[in-house]
């Protein structure tokens, strides 16, 4: 975890690490809700529609089904679309990108698989470009971020 010093709830600085910490708690929390997709079907909400059955734990049916997941708190909520709103500060081609590694960092790895990503990305080669481009893509986010708290 990135410590910051905090001036009233926010860091006075976004360094690299921080940025993409939140990106990552961000896809994280995205996941947590509706599976992780968006919650409303295109014709209708009609995959919210469940049984009311839910209550009852201890039935054969629900023998090994997970745990229903809580809601997220406000706080997880005003998080998660905070950062995810900072990608409009990413270069719009460099979107995709960071958000392809940073579902690989949430999914639990260590370092993003950048070969892995080539073909999402619709090349053959320059794994290496990509986590240039990668790195200015939060750069710039990071910039942003800082020069928004200077004018503030």
């Amino acid at each position: 975890m990135v410590h910051q010093i905090d001036m009233g709830g926010q860091p006075n600085f976004y360094s690299f690490a921080l940025v993409e910490e939140r990106l990552v708690e961000a896809m994280r929390l995205w996941w947590h809700v509706s599976g992780g997709w968006w919650p409303f079907a295109s014709d209708g909400p009609w995959h919210l529609i469940a049984t009311d059955d839910s209550w009852d734990w201890d039935s054969d049916r629900w023998a090994d089904a997970p745990m229903p997941k809580l809601p997220l708190s406000r706080e997880q909520m005003r998080r998660r679309d905070e950062a995810t709103a900072w990608l409009r500060h990413a270069p719009e081609r460099d979107r995709r990108l960071v958000v392809l590694a940073v579902t690989a960092l949430a999914a639990g790895r260590k370092r993003v698989p950048w070969r892995s990503l080539l073909r999402p990305m619709r090349m053959r080669r320059g794994a290496d470009g990509l986590r240039m481009r990668y790195g200015r893509a939060v750069n710039a986010i990071c910039v942003a971020l800082n020069t928004a708290e200077i004018r503030a």
